[in-house]
């Protein structure tokens, strides 16, 4: 059998969402414009969605996400399914119904697909990322994306779904640790954006911040000098990466705001980026909230956006390989605690 191994994210991985996942036995997908269903044919419904959502675009952002779109709607029985759950993961055998749920479409989850969910002591088996592989704890948190492939790690996938008991997080601990995750992240965010931390002033503690989140996970970084882009362009950030089959070099535009950031930033680093080498990534990372419009023409424009409940999510995930002078700048002790 040709099984498939994907992640699917529960939207913004809001209570709801997961709400909608669980009560329903289903993981389920946005574009609810477009019920997939009444596509059996995979070109079709590549072209459909792509004259709903993106008519007009042609971007590297668009193909992804209508790559996602397909692999969702690839879905077969037997399929293993990983779905992110707060500090571990569900596990998820698809079964082979695929639906549309109209109750759904108010919170973007109408295209559904079938599952049989891991239980544990009649709650959802949890399994904590820590017991991951380095890379496939990487894979899992990669932001933006709602269907990714897994199959570059079938075998340790096989292995986790043959013994899951044996990954098995007891889940009154969970619920204690997912609500202290959930607390944290929501009051380093308020300090940052309220400017509660002791970060430099003058946005250079944040480019610094997001400088060393570059290096924690596995890139060159500096901070560049405030002429390096010509005219209103600018960049704040470079990281790069380099293998012996593949070079990544990304310019970011970071912002210290509280509210909402908006399209003046995004078009400093479109600026910015059109104006280095051939290949290279934009992104828009800030502290406050991008309004949906505003993340569509990022997208159009090639632009990734990290917004201020991303960006601490990426400040959580890398809180052991921070230094501890950033730790001791953003007020963040680690200290044991007993539930």
């Amino acid at each position: 059998m040709d099984r498939h191994y994907l992640m699917v994210r529960a939207m913004t991985s809001q209570e709801i969402h997961f709400k909608e996942f669980f009560e329903h036995d289903v993981v389920a997908v946005g574009w609810s414009d477009v019920d997939f269903t009444k596509y059996p044919v995979e070109h079709n419904l590549r072209e459909v969605i792509r004259d709903q959502y993106y008519s007009g675009k042609n971007s590297a952002h668009v193909s992804m996400n209508l790559n996602e779109c397909i692999r969702f709607k690839n879905i077969v029985a037997g399929d293993y399914i990983i779905i992110p759950y707060y500090s571990g993961i569900a596990l998820a055998v698809a079964e082979s119904e695929e639906m549309y749920s109209a109750k759904a479409v108010e919170i973007d989850l109408a295209n559904q697909h079938r599952v049989a969910y891991k239980y544990k002591n009649n709650d959802i088996l949890s399994v904590p990322r820590s017991n991951l592989s380095e890379g496939l704890q990487r894979r899992l948190r990669v932001p933006g994306r709602s269907v990714t492939d897994l199959s570059d790690f079938a075998d340790e996938i096989d292995k986790l779904f043959a013994n899951p008991e044996s990954y098995f997080y007891p889940n009154e601990v969970k619920k204690q640790e997912d609500k202290l995750e959930r607390e944290f992240k929501q009051k380093l965010l308020q300090n940052i954006q309220a400017g509660k931390t002791n970060l430099k002033t003058g946005g250079i503690g944040m480019e610094q911040l997001v400088k060393e989140l570059f290096e924690c996970e596995g890139y060159e970084a500096k901070v560049l000098s405030k002429n390096a882009s010509p005219g209103d362009s600018d960049a704040d950030i470079k990281a790069w990466r380099y293998d012996s089959f593949k070079t990544i070099v990304i310019y970011v535009q970071v912002k210290h705001h509280s509210g909402y950031s908006g399209q003046k930033g995004i078009d400093q680093i479109v600026g910015a980026v059109a104006s280095k080498e051939p290949g290279s990534e934009g992104y828009f990372i800030t502290s406050a909230s991008v309004s949906e419009d505003d993340r569509k023409y990022a997208e159009d424009n090639n632009i990734r956006v990290i917004d201020g409940d991303e960006l601490v999510d990426i400040i959580f995930d890398n809180r052991n390989k921070l230094s501890k002078d950033t730790m001791k700048r953003l007020g963040i002790v680690m200290v044991p605690t007993i539930f």
